[in-house]
């Protein structure tokens, strides 16, 4: 693949629904398999010939991201740590964009999937006009129950459905030429709304495996996987 790729990772929230594993210490660096979680999912890009820079929008105790890639990557000049603050998505973006050169990927720092990037990255490049974003159908953790609404009758159960429409896993990726729409935003799911009601954004949705987590018990679900 000729043409060259750009890659944020969002690194800033507080993960205050992760407390107290979060108290001192950014989401992402969380260790998850004896590694922080970013280190996997950097390991998953870096290794692709074309990535050119991969930019770590931080915020919350950024410092720590900064010590992290100075010990995990030894300061690899592909690394860039930017720190926005308590801010929107949408400005870590647009704050990250001055190091963007290239068609980029925004993934949330939280999340890993296990998809073929070479393919999907290969799709988006040869779907002009196109922005791309991952989803996955997701089978909730409890059954649930069918009722007459004005009579309260149950009417049927289900065990464990899969939901209709597929959960956000993020992966996004973006020709650099919409950084110029990005820039007019305040809220990233005003942006992405936006991008969908334009009809320029389209779904990959993958049955690989994905590792997520946003509270105690996710965490302590995953800590010994991927």
């Amino acid at each position: 693949m000729k043409n060259k790729l750009d890659i944020i990772f969002l690194c800033g929230g507080k993960g205050t629904r992760l407390r107290p594993y979060t108290k001192n210490l950014p989401k992402p660096l969380l260790l998850v398999n004896k590694k922080p979680f970013l280190s996997h999912l950097i390991n998953k890009v870096i290794k692709l010939r074309y990535v050119d820079k991969i930019i770590l929008a931080g915020g919350f105790k950024v410092q720590k991201v900064r010590d992290f890639v100075k010990k995990e990557f030894k300061n690899n000049k592909k690394l860039i740590v930017i720190n926005s603050g308590e801010v929107d998505i949408i400005k870590r973006i647009q704050d990250a964009s001055k190091y963007i050169t290239n068609d980029f990927m925004v993934c949330y720092g939280d999340t890993f999937v296990d998809i073929n990037l070479h393919k999907y990255i290969y799709k988006f490049k040869k779907s002009s006009n196109f922005s791309y974003v991952v989803g996955s159908k997701y089978q909730i953790k409890y059954g649930t129950i069918k009722y007459i609404n004005n009579k309260m009758v149950v009417k049927n159960f289900k065990e464990k459905p899969i939901i209709k429409d597929p959960i956000n896993l993020g992966y996004f990726l973006f020709n650099k030429e919409i950084l110029i729409k990005i820039m007019k935003f305040k809220k990233w799911v005003n942006f992405l709304e936006a991008l969908a009601k334009s009809k320029k954004l389209k779904l990959l949705i993958t049955n690989k495996k994905y590792f997520s987590f946003d509270n105690p018990t996710e965490y302590k679900a995953i800590k010994n996987k991927i």
